[in-house]
């Protein structure tokens, strides 16, 4: 019985483990997107074209979207 606890506890440790990575893979997506973003917005702005300002402003909302989700969101759950 011990030792099926004792899987149980390394399983659960290891799923934590890797849910904890995941979420910081996806942090650290959302933030590089939005440097993308920054940067499509910025060569839109030099080259006066709205239609890249407003892609580049959307990539920043929805990649900060993305950030902000997974550092409130528990690697636990």
């Amino acid at each position: 019985m011990e030792q099926s606890e004792t899987e149980s506890t390394a399983e659960s440790e290891r799923k934590r483990l890797v849910r904890g990575k995941i979420h910081v893979g996806f942090a650290a997506l959302g933030t590089l997107a939005s440097v993308f973003g920054i940067g499509i917005a910025i060569i839109g702005g030099i080259n006066y074209d709205q239609t890249k300002v407003l892609v580049g402003v959307g990539i920043i909302v929805v990649s900060t979207i993305l950030y902000v989700s997974m550092l409130f969101v528990a690697a636990g759950d």
